[in-house]
């Protein structure tokens, strides 16, 4: 074989291999990203519900919710004792995060400060400056004061 023959052959067996390293890595990005979006596939009705008031209020969650009294927070809270970007609260790998952001009042769950991201579940008691609210996953067709009860 001529070495311009064989300079041919390796070019295309090294063109061959790119080519099936880079499907390789699409493949394995891709289900990376569905796993990543399975993971972060939020529960249906999750909610933060006021509990020291006259009326009832409910706060749908979303993947990140910031909470606090400006006006671009994704949980408006008009209350004097909560901060103005108070704290947030982040949906990740299934579990829930929350996080004060140097808030003057604090951040507590159930009576314990947030001094750093502490993950919180269903049924915790979380306070905002002298606010407090329940983390509830509603189901269909049941109160939560029932639930609670």
């Amino acid at each position: 074989m001529s070495p311009q023959v064989l300079l041919l052959v390796l070019r295309l067996l090294i063109g061959l291999v790119l080519y099936l390293f880079l499907g390789l890595f699409l493949v394995v990005l891709w289900r990376d990203l569905r796993k990543l979006q399975e993971e972060t596939h939020l529960p249906l009705d999750i909610q933060l519900i006021q509990l020291n008031t006259h009326e009832e209020h409910k706060y749908p969650l979303h993947g990140a919710n910031l909470i606090g009294r400006a006006a671009d927070n994704s949980i408006l809270i008009t209350d004097d004792s909560v901060s103005a970007h108070h704290a947030r609260l982040t949906h990740i790998s299934g579990q829930w995060i929350l996080e004060d952001l140097g808030s003057r009042n604090g951040t507590f769950v159930n009576d314990l400060p947030v001094d750093q991201p502490l993950v919180v579940t269903y049924g915790d008691q979380i306070r905002f400056g002298s606010l407090i609210f329940l983390l509830d996953r509603e189901s269909p067709g049941i109160r939560s004061e029932e639930k609670v009860n």
